[in-house]
């Protein structure tokens, strides 16, 4: 008996793709997807995110990642996605050791508890790692989540790994992708970089940057210009271009601020 299945769109609707379509384009003109990749792909993370049930905004704006053609979805959004679906998720524990969930099916009961520890993550080769270091709670949230969501709500996430997931595999992310290691990489990895180390012919270009920044400390401009060329492996020219975004340059420099601040 198949009469009570719900229909199922396989193939977004004509009108659905134009307005994907529309979205993406729309953010790729407005400079503050740069470091998601060019259209083509900022549309192929909506179309993921249609066929998940993710509001377009809510999957650009740090919700999913598409890498090398593998989707990751936030830990926050996975467990938005489950509770959202009408199932059951109890945190029995969690603290830099270990965390521990519980999920429950709304539709058939099932149960299932899930564990990721700091002893797995060693095993895997994880726990070094800076990031894990500092967020040790955190990384463990988001694994145990994520194991729970593949063996208890797989028709919910459907093949997605959690954020970091695939990156931790050591599957090498192409340019675009980087995008999602910088807030890690620009807060576990602050550097001051000497003025002189600037490149020359940029010069005047990062004091009319600095100029335009006057109530930011010029020193921290700079070392953070060469912070981010360093992360994006790109020519110092096209960091400036990029950083003419004002909201985009004022959000990772914050960061990026206040991280040394922190480690000072």
């Amino acid at each position: 008996m198949t009469e009570n299945l719900p229909s199922i769109n396989l193939v977004p609707h004509e009108n659905e793709i134009k307005t994907l379509s529309f979205i993406a384009k729309t953010a790729q003109n407005s400079g503050l997807y740069s470091g998601v990749g060019g259209e083509a792909k900022i549309l192929m993370i909506l179309l993921a995110a249609h066929e998940l049930g993710i509001k377009p905004l809510l999957a650009l704006n740090g919700g999913i990642w598409n890498i090398q053609g593998k989707i990751e979805i936030s830990a926050r959004l996975m467990n938005s996605m489950i509770r959202r679906a009408g199932h059951s998720i109890t945190i029995k524990q969690c603290d830099s050791k270990i965390c521990i969930i519980e999920g429950k099916r709304k539709d058939n009961g099932d149960c299932f508890t899930s564990a990721f520890s700091m002893e797995d993550a060693n095993k895997a080769g994880l726990a070094a790692r800076d990031v894990w270091r500092k967020y040790a709670e955190d990384m463990l949230y988001a694994r145990a989540m994520s194991r729970l969501a593949r063996r208890l709500f797989p028709d919910i996430i459907g093949t997605a790994y959690v954020e970091g997931e695939i990156r931790d595999s050591n599957v090498k992310p192409d340019v675009g992708d980087k995008q999602m290691d910088e807030n890690h990489m620009i807060e576990d990895n602050p550097i001051e970089v000497p003025v002189e180390e600037v490149e020359d012919p940029c010069t005047e270009s990062i004091q009319e940057l600095c100029n335009q920044y006057a109530d930011r400390d010029a020193k921290i401009i700079e070392s953070f210009l060469i912070k981010m060329k360093e992360i994006r492996q790109k020519p110092m020219k096209e960091i400036l271009e990029e950083f003419r975004n004002h909201e985009h340059f004022v959000n990772l420099f914050e960061r990026y601020e206040k991280s040394i601040k922190i480690n000072s």
